[in-house]
């Protein structure tokens, strides 16, 4: 089950997975440590921590070659499914129309948002019949 996983994932360790899910095939600790310091100001030694947290959540899978490459166990679409229907659960007790009407009523939503979320439903409505 994908909830256990993504529930054990840090804001922190979020961030490490973004990093690996952008970028293309198994990633190496170098590239992580060196994206995070630019994008995050983070020292080596936070990267390391946090990369080890993941492989021993077996969110990361860890392959030694002539260095360590990491790749996810978890996809991003997974994580951000499991995420969603956590925060909704949370914060407005299951109702995914609660969070609607939340959008709408601080009009996070905008007309051409409404009519994309309108042709999508009936996309999968049409795939569903």
């Amino acid at each position: 089950m994908m909830s256990g996983k993504v529930e054990k994932i840090s804001e922190a360790e979020a961030e490490i997975m973004r990093a690996v899910w952008g970028h293309q095939g198994p990633v190496t600790y170098t590239y992580l440590r060196t994206l995070l310091t630019e994008q995050k100001g983070w020292e080596s030694p936070t990267v390391n921590t946090l990369v080890n947290r993941l492989v021993k959540k077996g969110i990361l899978n860890q392959e030694k070659k002539e260095v360590y490459y990491y790749t996810a166990t978890l996809s991003e679409k997974e994580y951000t499914l499991e995420k969603t229907k956590a925060f909704i659960q949370k914060v407005y007790g299951g109702s995914a129309k609660g969070l609607v009407s939340a959008l709408f009523t601080n009009h996070d939503i905008t007309q051409e948002d409404f009519n994309e979320l309108r042709e999508q439903w009936s996309r999968e409505e049409k795939e569903d019949e």
